[in-house]
């Protein structure tokens, strides 16, 4: 704001929110284009490799930024994860209640 000549004391609560939605509107924009152009990169570049070889990820096309945008994980919290993951499964179609029952 300082750089185009607006003082940020001078303000008001609702302008600033504005500039703050707009701020973050463009940084979602922007990871959403660099997901899209870096996938599509490597697709093309997966498309001239010859057959049996490692093709390109989005990690290796976009280096720099895909730590940032994807940080690692910790064993734990994969575990944790896998965890989760396979609970959702478990509860979205659980077995019949008649399926234990003794005859």
């Amino acid at each position: 704001m300082t750089a185009h000549g607006a003082d940020p004391q001078a303000i008001d609560e609702e302008t600033f929110t504005d500039i703050c939605v707009m701020f973050n509107d463009g940084l979602i924009g922007n990871l959403g284009i660099l997901e899209v152009l870096g996938t599509l990169t490597a697709g093309q570049f997966n498309k001239v490799l010859p057959k049996h070889s490692k093709g390109y990820k989005l990690k290796d096309i976009i280096p720099q930024a895909y730590d940032y945008l994807y940080p690692p994980q910790t064993e734990q919290e994969k575990k944790e994860q896998a965890s989760q993951s396979l609970l959702a499964f478990a509860m979205a179609s659980p077995a019949p209640s008649n399926i234990f029952k003794v005859k």
